[in-house]
This record gives C-alpha cells, structure tokens and sequence, in this order.
C-alpha cells in the first residue's frame, strides 16, 4: 500500500467511526474487538523492541561510549523536564484554586483495595522481571535493560546473542510496519467506540481544561520542543518539522506514541547524518540512537505528564482543595507517576487521586477526557522522544552550537502563545459556571415530570390547617393495608416534605419543588397513577402528623433512628452520610477534631429544631453553644454562628450555594446516618409496595440517574451512596 495513502484511509476510517459512534451502538460494539485487537499488537512489540534495543545498543558500546552517552543523556532530560513542567504550569494556572467551597475530610483513610496502586518503588525495581513484563511496567523493564546491557559490554568475547537481538529488533519494526496497514480498520473502531463513550456533560464541564490541554499540547510539540532543537543544533525549524511530519501523523490517527518509533529513528538517522567525518562510523550513530530513543520511551513521555494539569483540574471540579504541600510536591510526583507508556498515565492517576485524597470517580473522568486530550499527549510525547534522541546524539559528538537569534525568537513566540492559553483558560475558567454551582439552585425535574398534569398527574402543594392538626385518624386508616386502598380511592398521595432541605427535597429559583426526594414521588405517584400532594410539616410535629396520617408518607432527608423504627414504618434506606459541620472557609482548622472542638469553648453550632439533631449535637459537642434556627437558608447572616450541624451531602450542597463557606467532616466523629423515607404506624402494605417498586427502579438504572442529578452532581463519573439495596461508603 502506498505511504502517502495510508493517511487519507485512516483519516476515512477515522470520519467513519465518528458516524458509526453517533448513530449505531450496534455496529459499535461489533467494532470494538478490532480496535481492541490493532491496539495490543501495536502495544505488544512495545517491550521486545525495548529490550533489544537497550541490550544490542549499549551491549554494542564501549563503557567509555557508554558512559559518554549518560553523562550526556541526562542534562537533556533535566532541560526537558523542566521546561515541560514549567509550561504546564502555566497552563494548570488557568484554573481557579478552590478558594471558595471546600470540601474537606479529616476522617481517616477509609479502607481501599491498596493492591489495585502500584507503588513507585515496584514500577522502577521489580522483585520478579517476569511480573514486570506480564504488567506491562515500561520503566522497571528499561532499568533492567539498561543493567544487563551494560553488564554485557564487558563480556570476554563477542557472543551470538547480540545478533539474536538484533534480529528481533529489526522484526518488531517490520511487525509495527505491517500492523500500520490495519491503522484504518482500527482507527475506525477506536473512533466509534471514544464517540459512544462520549459524556457530553463531563465534557462541557472540563471544556476549558480540554481546550488548554489541547492547546498547550500543539505548542510544545509543533513549537518548543523542535525550536529547542534548532537553538542548539545545525538544523533549521523547516527541516525538523519535515522530518517529524509522518512521525506526527500516525502517532495522530493511531493515537499511540509507540507507532511513531520507527519512523523517529529513522529522522533521527538523516539528522546524524549532517554530523562530518571524524565523528566515528554510522554503525556507532545508529546504535547510540536506538539506545536513546528506546530510554527515551518511558522517561520522556511528556504526554504523561499532563495529569499535572488534570488533578489541578479536578480538585477544582469536585470542590476539594489540594493542600499547599502537595501542590509543591505534586511535580515531582507527576514526574516519577507518569514514566512509562501511555496507558501507565491511567494507573498514575488512580494513584495520585488517592494521593490527594480526590473521588474514585476522578479516574474516569480522565479517561473521557482522554478520548480528545490524548492526541495532544501523543504528539507532545513524539517530539520529546525527537528532542531527546537527536539533542543526545550530537551532544555525545560535541556538535552543539547556540544560536541566541533562534532561542529569542523560541522564546518570543512562546510567551505570546502562552499568555494566549493562559488568559483564555482563565478567562473561560472565571466564566464558565460548573454544574455543582448551578444543579442545585437552579434545577428542575426532568422535563417529562415537569408535564405531568398532561397525564393527569398533578402535583399540589397544600399547607394544613388547624381542623387538620387536630383531627384523629379515622377508622378506615387504622391498618396499614388500606393506606395504599385510600390512596387508590381519592387518586391522591399525600406527602409530608419540609422545603429546605437541599438537595433532597427545597425550592429552586423557580419557586418550584425540586430534589432527589421530590422526584423520587413524582416518579413512585406515576406508578400508582394518582395526582401528588405536597403537605408542609415542622420538624417537632413530624412524628405526631404521621401518627394522625396527615400524609401518606413524609420526605425530606429523613434519618432512620431507634425511635422512628419503634413507632413508625420505615421504608428501607437510600443514602448514607456522615455528621459535618458546614463553616466559614477561613475557619476549617477549628473543626478537625472532637478534641479541637472541645477545646474552643467558644464555638458556637447553630443546629435545626430538630429532634435528632439537637440531642445529638449536646451529647457530641457538650462544650459548645447551641442555636436553635428553624433552618439553614439565613445561615450567612447569622452573625454569632461558627457553623451548622448537618449531614455530609446536606451541608455541601448548601455551602456550594453560600459564598465563604465549606464544608468540613472532623476526623474522629463516627456518627452516620441511614437515610429513608417515614409512614403512618402499622403501614406493612404501603412501606413494602414502595420498597419493591424502589427495588425496581434500582435494577432499571433510575436511582443511579436520580443520584447524578442531585445528591451527587459533582461526580456523575464516580459511584453514588444513592442505593436502595446496598449502602456504601460516601466519596470522599
């Protein structure tokens, strides 16, 4: 197949996928073993190539060469590194630091699946070589190569096994040759499979971090890294991007760093060639050459590295700060996390995200941006293997030379486009509104729950009245089985709500009903195809108004405790949260511990007319103030008011909707609470009815979409504590 055909097949397969993925996730699915299969054998040759190249490169050296070649080496990498970190740096700080919610958790580390990290020190020396290559750990392979091949340069006499080698090298360039061929059959599955996983609201909510990484990414490649180049070598800008032009291009339409080797080594060869006699034989170059791009590999994947750039992102994303500490040292833990290959970038997130104490959903939020940032992460990667292979080769041959004209016209260019990205990710970061800020505020129902009275459904708001309080139940409503037969027969489900209780059930800008409760009855009066009735009740009075049945069931963030299961039915629960305070931002500190809070007889903790709050509030903090508030919608200008007493995912989302405040879970306050929804005494029908018809909607994948949309909106990508049947630890 013609080379200058290949491009424009896969650019066809690449235009097919992205049809296939928007419209058939049939022919998708059919797709992906394909795209699956042309990754691996592109990938599989990765390590053979790797090994054999680092033994028959330096095996082939004299130490002296040797030697040569890593004294050389080095301050290449040291430049690189810091000149890439520099420039993402700059582009991380398009992102606002999180100055203004705060979600902190002083809880100890909940217990994790520790072996799913992979330590540092495993990446880099491995007990067993053999586990190293079965796991695919790039940098503990090359170190072990780069050993062995120096062991073997000191061998008594010439041995076979460096033609071995050789021969194996050369059939991993002409396997990676043929398997391009498959590039538009491939290119095409892996297209449609990244469209059919496309989240359009992770995306829209990481727009600016994607255009900046994007961005940033086009710079350093087509820019930095090759007028680094022309700076110190006798090489023009015109001649280094001719050269890369194909390397570029496949790493581009196979989105794989590795696919583009090849073709550097063999630019990397035509730039040797312009070094003149005296510089020792051709067979010498090429070996120096293969020997630093294969190191070149894993330890200049600058790609990688832009997971420096994400985590910044994402503490952002999910309202969490990163500790000043840690944002000091996360550089040099991005730069031991991010050596290996592309796919090692996933693992390094997983455990950075650990690290800084982010959600479990972080990783998958990196891996949808991935479907579009990784083609600026693989191009970047390409250049800096150029930059590494080439600058090394002429630097062991002393043929550097420094032209000021090329490095002021690198760096003029650079600033300019740099202040470019910079004020545009700051300006679409300080304009950009994120989805926590306006799901709670500003949502609604769904739009076909927002139509419901074109199905007879209606959905009333009634406030009772004193004859209502002072009614008594009637006869007909003393069992339980015929609260469901009442319900039937007046076409109405009465429930009692209390609208201030964000995000499960309060009124939105609109003046509207909203929250993960109110939906949940709008969806389980549809089942029963009755109208809704919302009945207002105070705290103090809620259990006397289920005792006399003034609603069918009540709502509203309610927690199971002792007394509410003796006394009333209970439904099974949906949520679980732990006790947190929501504070001032400047004012974290004071609530890490029960002892700090002790200690501080000044505090003083405003807390609902609440049955179960307050009780619970003397007993845990009995050196405290208490303030009893009917609700937290004034909290800001309760001047007195240290914090509020609340439940973890209560007090965020208040605290995202009230500017200077955060929330803080102290670390040693076991309390938690079982959330459920609370009936009329002796309602076996109606409460198993309801949990059955919950269980349903578990199954069928509502409760999981119901938690994204409002008890969990920060973290569509992670897992919810949303769940009827099993309840699970809260993100954190």
């Amino acid at each position: 197949m013609n080379s200058r055909i290949l491009p424009l097949l896969v650019l066809a397969g690449g235009t097919i996928g992205i049809i296939i993925g928007s419209l058939s996730p049939a022919i998708t699915a059919f797709l992906q073993p394909f795209g699956d299969a042309y990754i691996r054998l592109m990938e599989v040759v990765v390590l053979p190539y790797l090994i054999s190249s680092l033994l028959v490169g330096l095996g082939r050296l004299s130490p002296k060469i040797a030697m040569t070649l890593f004294r050389k080496s080095w301050p290449v990498y040291l430049v690189l590194w810091l000149v890439a970190f520099a420039l993402l740096a700059i582009a991380a700080s398009t992102v606002p630091l999180v100055d203004r919610t705060r979600v902190v958790d002083f809880t100890a580390s909940l217990p994790s699946d520790k072996g799913s990290a992979v330590s540092l020190v495993d990446l880099l020396i491995p007990n067993n070589f053999f586990e190293a290559l079965s796991q695919n750990y790039i940098p503990s392979v090359v170190l072990i190569g780069v050993i062995f091949g120096i062991a073997i340069q000191h061998r008594v006499r010439p041995t076979a096994l460096l033609e071995i080698l050789t021969i194996v090298r050369n059939a991993c360039i002409r396997i990676w040759g043929w398997i391009v061929y498959l590039a538009p059959l491939g290119v095409c599955a892996l297209f449609a499979e990244s469209i059919d996983a496309v989240s359009l609201s992770g995306f829209a909510d990481l727009s600016i971090y994607i255009a900046v990484v994007m961005l940033t990414s086009i710079l350093l490649a087509l820019w930095v890294f090759p007028m680094m180049l022309t700076v110190i070598l006798p090489l023009s800008y015109r001649e280094i991007i001719s050269e890369l032009r194909e390397a570029f291009m496949i790493a581009i339409v196979t989105s794989l760093s590795v696919a583009a080797l090849p073709l550097l080594q063999r630019a990397a060869e035509k730039f040797a060639a312009k070094l003149q006699d005296g510089t020792g034989d051709d067979k010498q170059k090429k070996e120096i050459i293969e020997t630093s791009l294969s190191v070149s590999y894993p330890l200049a994947q600058i790609g990688n590295f832009f997971i420096f750039v994400f985590l910044i992102y994402a503490s952002f994303y999910y309202y969490l700060p990163i500790e000043r500490q840690q944002l000091f040292e996360l550089p040099f833990v991005t730069l031991l996390s991010g050596i290996g290959s592309p796919t090692s970038s996933i693992s390094a997130v997983t455990f950075m995200a650990e690290w800084l104490g982010l959600p479990e959903g972080t990783t998958n939020l990196y891996v949808e941006t991935m479907a579009i940032t990784r083609y600026g992460q693989v191009i970047t990667s390409v250049s800096a293997f150029a930059f590494v292979t080439t600058a090394v080769t002429f630097l062991i041959y002393g043929r550097i030379r420094f032209k000021l004209r090329a490095f002021i016209l690198m760096v003029a260019v650079s600033a300019v486009a740099f202040s470019g990205i910079w004020t545009i990710g700051r300006w679409g970061g300080t304009h950009a509104t994120l989805h926590s800020e306006v799901s709670y505020r500003a949502a609604n129902l769904p739009d076909y729950l927002q139509t419901l009275s074109d199905a007879n459904l209606v959905a009333r708001v009634r406030n009772p009245t004193n004859a209502d309080r002072s009614k008594e139940p009637s006869q007909s409503d003393d069992l339980g089985q015929n609260t469901i037969q009442r319900i039937q027969m007046t076409n109405v489900l009465r429930v009692g709500i209390n609208p201030n209780v964000m995000p499960f059930a309060y009124e939105n800008n609109a003046g509207h009903l909203v929250g993960y409760d109110v939906e949940m009855m709008y969806r389980f009066s549809q089942s029963m195809n009755v109208d809704l009735e919302f009945i207002p009740y105070n705290w103090q009075d809620l259990a006397n108004d289920l005792e006399k049945r003034r609603f069918d069931i009540a709502v509203g963030g309610l927690y199971i405790t002792d007394a509410r299961l003796k006394d009333l039915t209970v439904s099974r629960p949906y949520y679980e949260s732990p006790l947190a305070f929501i504070v001032k931002s400047n004012q974290i500190a004071k609530f890490k511990s029960s002892a700090v809070i002790a200690a501080n007889r000044d505090l003083t903790i405003a807390v609902f007319d609440d049955p179960v709050l307050i009780p619970l509030a003397r007993r845990s903090f009995p050196n405290a103030k208490l303030r009893v508030v009917k609700d937290y919608s004034n909290l800001q200008n309760l001047g007195d008011v240290d914090a509020a007493l609340w439940t973890w995912e209560q007090a965020r989302a208040l605290a995202i909707s009230l500017p200077g405040y955060s929330v803080v879970v102290p670390e040693d306050i076991a309390s938690r609470f079982l959330f459920a929804y609370l009936m009329p005494p002796s309602s076996p029908g109606l409460a198993a009815y309801f949990n059955y018809w919950m269980g349903i909607a578990q199954g069928n994948g509502v409760i999981q979409d119901m938690a994204q949309r409002w008890i969990n909106p920060a973290a569509e990508t992670g897992s919810s504590n949303a769940l009827p049947v099993s309840v699970p630890k809260y993100p954190h």
